[in-house]
């Protein structure tokens, strides 16, 4: 048997690396019940997952709250949870709005908005960042010696000590 698992053979569980259970061959050659035969009962609706971590994280009662709150307490100069909120809650933000489940309806509102804050928030950053390196000296000017943070040690004379 660990042969034919090692061998890749077909319908094979690559996972748990079980091999499917034989059918009998009376089985195979039997008819489908018909219509008047009782049906076996639809299968379950899928599990829904809010985060990522799936049924590891937390349920669906506590993730409108939590949702709320990262993108909340992003405002407070905090907006790395606003990508930490779109990251935990990205079934949530991946899903299309017409046909995600009723359950992300509550949420939803949040993990977007943190999408937008961040995206926002990062595009501010990466200008700024982009403004200073880029420029320095040539675009501010003389104002450049009291912007820039390198010379503060200079400026306060603690480098005095070093030789």
């Amino acid at each position: 048997m660990e042969a034919r698992v090692a061998a890749g053979a077909p319908g094979v569980d690559e996972e748990s690396g079980l091999l499917p259970r034989p059918r009998p061959p009376a089985a195979c050659a039997r008819r489908p019940p018909s219509s008047s035969a009782r049906r076996a009962p639809p299968p379950p609706p899928p599990a829904i997952w809010a985060t990522v971590d799936g049924p590891l994280g937390m349920p669906l009662e506590d993730a409108e709250g939590h949702a709320r709150r990262f993108f909340l307490w992003g405002f407070a100069c905090l907006p790395f949870l606003w990508a930490i909120n779109c990251c935990y809650f990205w079934p949530v933000l991946r899903s299309p709005k017409a046909s995600s489940p009723a359950a992300f309806a509550p949420i939803r509102p949040y993990v977007v908005k943190s999408a937008i804050g961040f995206t926002i928030f990062a595009a501010v950053l990466l200008t700024w960042a982009t403004t200073f390196i880029i420029g320095g000296e040539w675009l501010f000017g003389p104002v450049w010696n009291d912007l820039v943070m390198y010379n503060v040690a200079d400026k306060l004379g603690l480098t005095g000590f070093m030789g």
